[in-house]
């Protein structure tokens, strides 16, 4: 499994979050402005609230994709001496991608877990090297290699 095909997988996950996320804030914001002042005043700023609340809530996430879209663009994909961010490693179980958590995926007919290094299996691997052994949840994994 090459790296460059995890991030290209993980880079096309965020965009099309993004994407779809852009749709809901601009159709939230039309119905929103569209809205007009009926007689029953209060029921009007109780739809208006809850408009924007939701609206809020998907804002959020959005500016949460496009910064995970950022650190994945920003990652150093060098071969490194030991295990860091931005490392594919293969274990004897799983294959595990260092940069955001977005959990179990399958790329290429691999399962791939896509892990954060401040994970709890992030800093177990952070400056580790091939055949060095780990312990996750009572397993130990092999560290067969890692680009």
């Amino acid at each position: 499994m090459e790296k460059g095909v995890v991030v290209e997988y993980i880079l096309s996950l965020i965009k099309e979050n993004i994407k779809l996320l852009e749709e809901e804030l601009d159709s939230i914001k039309q119905e929103k402005n569209s809205l007009t002042k009926s007689s029953a005043g209060d029921k009007h700023e109780t739809s208006r609230a809850l408009m924007q609340s939701e609206y809020d809530k998907l804002y959020q996430n959005y500016s949460l994709q496009l910064k995970q879209q950022k650190v994945i663009e920003t990652l150093d994909l060098s071969k490194k001496s030991v295990i860091g961010n931005g490392s594919l490693v293969q274990t004897d179980r799983f294959f595990y991608f260092i940069g955001i958590g977005l959990g179990k995926h399958k790329i290429m007919s691999n399962s791939v877990m896509l892990i954060s290094e401040l994970s709890p299996i992030g800093k177990l691997l952070i400056g580790r090297n091939k055949n060095d052994v780990i312990s996750f949840n009572n397993k130990k994994e092999t560290i067969i290699n890692f680009s």
